[in-house]
């Protein structure tokens, strides 16, 4: 009897182990990114933005500082001589182009479940309408290859000139068109109605009567990498270079 209940045990075990999801172990990585903005404003009219106003809360970690003569945990920054984009930072800061708002890296533990860890960054000034110019959330996981999943968001203060090219665009792309009669008259609806027409890049067009200050744009992306690859998140407005390094 004892050895048919110990037999039992044995197998009950071995289901429950074949049966229970698989992840892949997690290794140590330093994960470095560097964001930067495109002061240039040609291409601001050349989408219609959404309005953001508010970013989205979600249960997230922030990075810690990095303190002299401490020894580096997870998901603290590095020290800048640990930066390997430091020459690219360098060339972005020479140019009268881009403004650099966030350039940090951090070392963390990567498996396979997906936002197990998710990051908040920010940087750049804190605006008057108190967004930062960089924030959002960052993770990543791995199967065959590392992915870097992203969900960020870049604020600017509007010139004047700016606002008024926006507000001119939005206004100039509202179309207006006759809805056609039910066939039943019991629910007559408004005759006529606006179209919201999708942009280029999925953006809806604004029908805006005020002046905008402010424009709060949105990146949001899933790329897949190879380790130590260098690789470019490309936005109208800002860009986001990334590199995986893992911790051998």
């Amino acid at each position: 009897m004892i050895k048919l209940y110990s037999g039992f045990l044995l197998a009950l075990s071995l289901t429950l182990v074949n049966s229970a999801p698989v992840h892949a172990a997690a290794s140590d990585y330093k994960v470095e990114v560097l964001a930067f903005s495109h002061l240039s404003s040609d291409t601001l009219d050349d989408e219609i933005w959404p309005v953001i106003e508010t970013l989205p809360s979600r249960r997230s970690r922030a990075l810690k500082y990095y303190k002299k003569g401490q020894q580096n945990g997870y998901f603290t920054r590095l020290p800048k001589s640990s930066l390997s984009l430091s020459a690219k930072q360098a060339s972005l800061k020479r140019s009268s182009l881009y403004k650099v708002l966030f350039h940090e890296a951090w070392i963390q533990p990567i498996n396979s479940r997906k936002d197990q860890y998710l990051i908040r960054i920010n940087g750049g000034e804190v605006l008057d309408n108190g967004l930062y110019e960089l924030d959002g959330y960052i993770s990543v996981d791995k199967g065959r290859y590392l992915h870097f999943r992203s969900d960020l968001f870049h604020s600017r203060s509007l010139s004047p000139a700016e606002s008024t090219a926006l507000l001119k665009t939005s206004t100039e792309t509202t179309v207006t068109v006759q809805e056609p009669l039910p066939e039943s008259a019991d629910t007559l609806p408004d005759t006529t109605s606006e179209l919201s027409s999708e942009s280029m890049n999925g953006n809806r067009y604004l029908n805006q009567t005020a002046i905008p200050d402010f424009l709060t744009v949105e990146m949001k992306s899933a790329r897949r990498m190879r380790r130590a690859e260098l690789h470019y998140l490309d936005h109208p407005l800002f860009g986001v270079l990334v590199r995986i390094t893992p911790i051998e």
